[in-house]
């Protein structure tokens, strides 16, 4: 319908989806703010990718999944990658 807002559209999908759905979108969520802070504190090192994987001992193809947010890291590969930086890690 035109001149319908946009947020409203969204709502109202969001309001439709199954549960499912609106777990996925969360998780994703999550994953992506996750892998932004692992990549931000990398960055603010002025590390590489490949630099971080030789400090923390994770392969630099797991680092990039985290980054983007597509990876399925275990906790202990979360604390390596944290204590490599100097961060400390707190999961909810």
């Amino acid at each position: 319908m035109m001149g319908t807002n946009p947020l409203d559209l969204l709502a109202d999908q969001q309001r439709a989806e199954p549960p499912a759905v609106t777990e996925l979108h969360r998780r994703f969520e999550a994953a992506v703010a996750l892998g932004l802070q692992f990549q931000d504190a990398r960055n603010a090192l002025g590390w590489s990718q490949r630099e971080l994987s030789e400090r923390s001992g994770v392969r630099q193809a797991d680092i990039s999944r985290i980054e983007r947010g597509t990876g399925n890291p275990t906790e202990a590969t979360l604390h390596r990658l944290a204590e490599a930086l100097e961060r400390r890690l707190e999961l909810a």
